[in-house]
Order: structure tokens, then C-alpha cells, then sequence
């Protein structure tokens, strides 16, 4: 782990506590805007107040583009003023960046672009790439590269070679003449406009590092870092869980309205338990009869709820991550309704048989194993289904899915095992 990593975490760990904040004016110019877009918002809020205003300055002009531009972005939506007075003493280049990675939105491929890359025409040689990385690392801290790409003398991407192997080479050979030895190909790219999800389907299929920004006809803009994708998948990930939870950001924000926030949700929550009482109640006969199904009942709702939630979860992030087609939707549908029914099958044995070792009721084992069977067969179907009924209607699927969800299938569950064991058992 280098000094540098050691640094920044130490620095974040004291910064989150809301401790020495003083310390922000001793942060390595290198790593304080990387450091400060880590932090919440009220801690981003105090910090950004004790910075003095050159090393802001000198932070904003050396930091990524991507990097430079999020921070305004951040100041942008909290401290209008600032933010003006801010960008207006900025160097001409970053004040051009800023501009031209502001103008895209968030859910674009170009809001997470990095214009800082190395490039070169076919004519020049390895001798002048190296001089080229060289003037980069002594400009500019976010060398080195891992990638070259080639461009045309008009900026239309060509080809990409890996750094390390490109250092193989004698430095009067031509980039020309590598690409026609190694066979190189025109790389994957994405369209500055494109969906930063579709990003994200690309980084997942093929494992990339890094990936090139193009405009539409073709020439070479940036390139976005796996780095960034990551960071969106977990800020997303985040909001979702959230979501689910049913907090968010905003009602965390004071004592009130995250009372108000949860309050409703237990509401919510609470209706849907007494639908289940509801199904209990009515076939209170049956258990008064056979009171071995108090102790099976929770087992079998247990079971189908976990086998919703994951439908649940794997739906809504395919939906969250992919413009998905009605072919693909019914697939997913038929996977998790699979999956259900053969994972039902497997623990309605099981549960089955362990049912018939306490009890020593072989009736009793198969209603038990049966309504596992069906049990988890719908909850996987169900699990799918609601994300995507939810999306039809432009309602955020993550919200209300898990809690219909286990409406659903604790009431399911006791349904099932109750109703079948008062037809078979009585």
C-alpha cells in the first residue's frame, strides 16, 4: 500500500469525525479534491469553509477533469455564489473541461468522461510516445496510462495498445508498424451520449479497465475508468438500499423527517401483517387440530420471502442497468419462475424430510414439502413480476416491491400450508 493511499485514508477517517479539520490546508494537493468528493455533505459543507482559496485553486487546476468537475457540480448545487466566484478564477483549460463535461447529464456516458489521455498518429514513433508520457508526468500527477490509442491526424480513433508492451519495441519503431506486427484492431468504444449503464454492461461483459469516448463520427473525446463505474454502481446501490429500507439522504437530514419517512413505512408494514393474521385467523380450526403447523408456518414463509427478494433484487438492477425488451422481460420472468420451482423442489425434500424425523407424520411431511414447492415456485415468479409491473407504470420498482413482496408471500405461505393441510390432513 503506498504512503499516498495511507495518507488519503487517514486524512478521510479524521475528516468523517469531524475532527482537525484544520489539517484540510496540510492535504497533498494531489489527493484533496479525490478526498473531499468522499465526504457527506455536511462535512463537505464545514471543510469547504477552512480551504484557502490558492490551494483550492491549485487543487482544482492539477485534479482530473472528471474530478474537477464533479466538485463544482457539488458546489454548484449548494453555494450558487461560490461556486461563480470560484469557477471564474479557475485557468482558462480547466474552465474550458468543466464546461464541455458539464454539459452533459448524469446519466451520460460524457458526465464521466476523463479528457486527460495519451494519444498519437500512426506516423510517430515509440520515442515519442515516451516523450509525450514523460511531458504528462511531469505536468499532470494522473500518469501513467495504461493504454495508448491511435489516433488519425483529424482525432478518429484506430486502434489501442497496451503501454507495456508498446515499451517493447525499439523507439524509432512506428506506431504504424506495431499495429500492422501486433494486429491491432479498433478497440471497443462508447458514444459520449450514451447511457452510463450501457457503460456498465460494457465494463461487466468484458472486464475492462478503461474504455474510449467517442462523438458520432468516431474521433477520440476521452475515456472512462472502471473506477468511475464502480463508484456509480455503489452510489446506486446505495440509494437503492435506501430506498428499500424506505429512508433516503434528504429524510435523514433531521430527527422529524426520518420519523415522518419510517412512520409511514411501519404503517405500511403493519397492514401487511395483518393481512397475514388475517389468513392465520381463518384457519385458526386447523391449527387448534394440528398444532405442529405454529411451529411449520414460519418455515415456509421464511423460505418463500428469501426466494422473492432475490428475484427482487436481481430484477430491479437488470432493469436499473439495461433498456430491457419485452423478450428479454419475459425471460427473466421464466428464469426466476425456474429457478423457484427447482429450488423449491430440492428444499420441499428436505424441510420434508426433517418435518417427518420430528414429528414422525408422513401426511404431514408432504403437505409440508408440497407447499414449499408451490410456495417458492410463485414467490420467485411474483419477485419478478412486481419490478417490472412497477417500471410499466413509472414507479420506482425498489420502493414498493420487497414490502408487497413479503405481503405476498407470508399470506402465500400460510395460505398454502394451512388450506392444504385442512383438505389432506382433515
Amino acid at each position: 500500500m503506498s504512503e499516498q493511499y495511507n495518507h488519503f485514508q487517514t486524512y478521510k477517517k479524521l475528516l468523517m469525525k469531524n475532527k482537525e479539520t484544520a489539517l484540510v490546508n496540510e492535504i497533498e494537493t494531489d489527493i484533496l479534491i479525490p478526498l473531499l468528493l468522499q465526504l457527506p455533505h455536511d462535512t463537505f459543507q464545514n471543510i469547504l469553509k477552512k480551504i484557502e482559496q490558492k490551494r483550492l485553486l491549485q487543487a482544482l487546476n492539477t485534479a482530473e477533469s472528471n474530478h474537477t468537475k464533479h466538485f463544482l457540480r457539488r458546489v454548484k448545487n449548494s453555494d450558487t455564489d461560490f461556486y461563480n466566484h470560484i469557477f471564474n478564477l479557475l485557468s482558462p483549460q480547466t474552465q474550458h473541461n468543466v464546461k464541455l463535461l458539464l454539459r452533459y447529464s448524469e446519466d451520460e456516458v460524457g458526465a464521466f468522461m476523463h479528457l486527460e489521455l495519451l494519444s498519437a498518429t500512426t506516423d510517430e514513433t515509440v520515442n515519442d510516445v515516451k516523450k509525450k508520457m514523460q511531458e504528462i508526468g511531469a505536468n499532470n500527477q494522473h500518469a501513467p496510462f495504461i493504454k495508448l490509442f491511435v489516433v488519425t491526424k483529424k482525432g478518429h480513433l484506430l486502434a489501442a495498445l497496451e503501454i507495456t508492451e508498446l515499451m517493447q519495441y525499439e523507439p524509432t519503431k512506428t506506431i504504424e508498424e506495431i499495429i500492422a506486427q501486433r494486429k491491432a484492431t479498433k478497440p471497443l468504444s462508447i458514444s459520449e451520449t450514451s447511457s452510463i449503464n450501457s457503460a456498465i454492461e460494457l465494463f461487466e461483459t468484458y472486464e475492462l479497465p478503461t474504455l474510449p469516448v467517442v462523438d458520432k463520427k468516431g474521433k477520440l473525446l476521452g475515456r472512462i475508468l472502471f473506477n468511475d463505474v464502480y463508484t456509480f454502481i455503489r452510489n446506486q446501490e446505495e440509494a437503492q438500499a435506501l430506498h428499500m429500507l424506505g429512508t433516503h439522504h434528504q429524510a435523514e437530514k433531521s430527527f422529524f423527517s426520518a420519523q415522518r419517512t419510517r412512520l409511514i413505512w411501519i404503517f405500511i408494514n403493519l397492514c401487511a401483517i395483518l393481512l397475514s393474521a388475517a389468513v392465520v385467523n381463518h384457519f385458526k380450526g386447523t391449527i387448534e387440530q394440528i398444532v405442529t403447523l405454529a411451529v411449520l408456518m414460519p418455515i415456509v414463509a421464511a423460505l418463500g420471502g428469501n426466494v422473492g427478494n432475490q428475484a427482487v433484487t436481481v430484477t430491479v438492477r437488470k432493469l436499473a442497468l439495461n433498456d430491457l425488451t419485452k423478450n428479454v422481460l419475459f425471460k427473466i420472468i421464466g428464469k426466476e419462475f425456474f429457478i423457484g420451482i427447482v429450488n423449491g423442489v430440492i428444499v420441499g425434500i428436505v424441510v420434508g424430510f426433517l418435518s417427518y424425523i420430528w414429528f414422525h407424520q408422513e401426511m404431514l411431511s408432504f403437505v409440508v414439502a408440497i407447499a414449499i414447492v408451490i410456495d417458492l415456485s410463485l414467490a420467485g415468479l411474483i419477485g419478478s413480476l412486481l419490478p417490472i409491473l412497477f417500471k410499466h407504470f413509472k414507479i420506482d420498482p425498489a420502493i414498493p416491491s420487497p414490502l408487497l413482496l413479503t405481503t405476498a408471500t407470508d399470506a402465500m405461505g400460510f395460505f398454502l400450508l394451512l388450506g392444504l393441510a385442512s383438505v389432506i390432513l382433515l
